[in-house]
């Protein structure tokens, strides 16, 4: 700046004010053309590095999340890039694995670049650490996929009680009576209430429950396909599954090819979160899709309004969005015939 201002004879408050988007209604707009364009010609970019530790801020969000390359989580990342992107704002992504310490080691990390906000999905047995970066450290956090009950913070995430009451009710139209679900041994907000909706949809509708827990770190192993194959084994009774993730859907379906089951006529299939490969399957099977878009433009754009905003603590971003039941093959009408009654 201080080159600009001696070829232009311009003072550097001026050409900072120019560069920083704070001219209007204090500078002239041929001053202002004629730094801009001097700009152009030579092609210079204010320092970031310099900006941030000037103005004690980055224009940098950081999204946390299980796995980044997981389609829903990259889905969600992408359509927020372009708002944060028209806003002035950079995203960070990475993965913690679902591990705390990790997490922990990555949120110092960021904390000395001094980015903006994060953007979270929580580990397991992260309720204090959250806790303490929103109210002890004051930091700038959005909290997605998940939430927790015992104290306030900004969050988006998706009706899981509400989505899993339609997977089986969708199960029961179509006239399945031994309805089980597979799922994950956590704490974590939206598999405990996926699990609770489905036990509420069984108990309203009186039938028999049948339940599947996993480790989270046995979901992509043969470990968890053996698992699988054993409770289908000891349960022969069951004619429908809902699938408290893709991925333990994902490895159920090897295991039911496995096995020569036939989808729909013996078993139908719902699971939670869309993937390509569901619709490309065959049959095509039915999911509680997330809506991808909706909660992308909430997350930014509340994450946004959170950096904005000089309301007190007490004002918290809260939305919760449905999921939609998307129904194919995997879930068609049984047989009269063939139906339980």
């Amino acid at each position: 700046m201080k080159d600009i201002s001696k070829e232009l004879g311009i003072s550097i408050t001026t050409i900072s004010f120019i560069i920083n988007k704070k001219a209007e209604n204090r500078i002239s707009k041929e001053v202002i053309k004629k730094v801009e364009d001097y700009i152009e010609k030579v092609g210079y970019k204010p320092n970031s590095s310099a900006q941030s530790l000037r103005t004690g801020r980055s224009k940098s969000i950081v999204f946390m999340v299980e796995d980044i390359s997981d389609p829903f989580f990259s889905a969600i990342a992408k359509e927020m890039e372009e708002i944060a992107f028209k806003n002035g704002y950079n995203i960070i992504y990475c993965s913690t694995e679902n591990d705390r310490d990790r997490t922990l080691e990555l949120i110092s990390l960021f904390k000395d670049r001094q980015v903006d906000a994060f953007i979270i999905t929580p580990p397991e047995n992260f309720e204090k650490d959250l806790k303490n970066l929103i109210y002890e450290e004051h930091q700038n956090v959005m909290v997605f996929d998940r939430y927790f009950k015992n104290f306030k913070h900004n969050y988006v995430i998706l009706e899981n009680f509400e989505g899993a009451q339609k997977a089986v009710a969708g199960f029961y139209e179509s006239g399945r009576r031994n309805i089980a679900f597979v799922g994950i041994d956590s704490q974590l907000s939206p598999l405990v209430e996926r699990h609770e909706g489905y036990l509420e949809a069984i108990k309203n509708f009186d039938l028999p429950t049948y339940e599947l827990f996993l480790k989270f770190n046995e979901v992509k192993t043969p470990g968890g396909m053996n698992a699988i194959r054993n409770f289908l084994n000891e349960n022969p009774k069951i004619d429908s599954i809902l699938f408290a993730t893709n991925n333990l859907a994902i490895n159920g379906l090897r295991v039911i090819r496995e096995k020569q089951i036939k989808i729909p006529e013996d078993l139908a299939i719902i699971s939670f979160d869309e993937r390509d490969v569901f619709e490309l399957y065959s049959p095509p099977i039915s999911v509680i899709a997330q809506p991808i878009s909706d909660l992308a433009k909430e997350l930014i754009n509340g994450t946004l309004e959170i950096l904005a905003s000089k309301k007190e603590r007490r004002h918290f971003f809260t939305k919760a969005l449905p999921g939609e039941l998307i129904v194919r093959e995997s879930l068609h009408q049984l047989n009269k015939e063939s139906s339980n009654p």
